[in-house]
């Protein structure tokens, strides 16, 4: 998925790092299948970051209010500036990753049942609105017992 987005010139030529916003704030879950979007989000930044290697930042909004408790306590003077030293404002973000999953029933002659999901990554710009990368990604699962309950 790093290759694809970095295979975009958006991405692959901008003058500085882009940084993406990577949470489960804007996926959407419209598939029949009960799932907690946090385990599917959660494994694709941490996968992504490492195949990254610096070539894309990743920003963390999901803790923003541990951040500004931290930069308050720097501020105040109760603790020291740390290693890093201050910053005049917490990292914006040029783009994030949204999407949403669907899926599709059915059921085939032989009475099994197939389930196709849909996984749809789009990265929008947070200035223009534009999406500047989308990929998607299907995957089928069948059986014989119903694959709601799987």
């Amino acid at each position: 998925m790093v290759r694809n987005m970095l295979a975009n010139p958006t991405l692959a030529n901008a003058a500085a790092t882009p940084r993406v916003i990577v949470d489960a704030a804007y996926f959407e879950n419209e598939s029949s299948q009960r799932l907690n979007k946090n385990v599917l989000i959660d494994q694709l930044a941490t996968q992504l970051q490492i195949a990254a290697n610096g070539r894309i930042q990743f920003v963390n909004r999901e803790f923003i209010d541990m951040v500004e408790k931290e930069r308050a306590l720097k501020r105040a003077g109760k603790t020291d500036v740390g290693t890093v030293g201050l910053t005049q404002a917490v990292a914006g973000a040029d783009y994030r990753l949204n999407g949403r999953i669907t899926s599709l029933d059915s059921r085939a002659a032989s009475g099994a049942h197939e389930r196709l999901m849909n996984i749809v990554f789009r990265m929008t710009d947070l200035e223009s609105g534009i999406t500047v990368w989308a990929n998607q990604y299907s995957f089928k699962k069948a059986g014989q017992d119903d694959v709601v309950y799987r």
